[in-house]
């Protein structure tokens, strides 16, 4: 969880497969609205592209932190915001099947 890097010693990546880009890319857009508050932490999303079409679609988030304390904070509120955006998706989805396959239980 540490890196090599002096002025953000402590890094977190976080993968969650979506079934389709468009899942993906939505949920992208939610969560890169709000930006971390001051410069301890900084958070970079990425889309991994799927080579098929039938395969899940990976959307990446990396973390990385001045102190553990804040990389802790930064992960536990990205998890509290995504399972708001999963649920929506579960209660606004065309096609329920595929929203409630991504929902995240607590």
């Amino acid at each position: 969880m540490t890196n090599n890097s002096n002025s953000f010693p402590y890094e977190c990546d976080i993968e969650i497969s979506f079934p389709t880009k468009e899942h993906a890319n939505t949920v992208k857009r939610a969560m890169e609205v709000d930006e971390e508050i001051g410069d301890r932490i900084k958070k970079t999303f990425s889309i991994a592209k799927s080579s098929t079409s039938d395969e899940p679609v990976v959307m990446g988030v990396q973390f990385q932190a001045t102190e553990a304390k804040m990389l802790r904070v930064a992960i536990s509120t990205f998890y509290d915001y995504l399972t708001v955006t999963l649920k929506c998706f579960q209660e606004f989805e065309e096609t329920p099947d595929q929203a409630t396959s991504m929902i995240i239980t607590e």
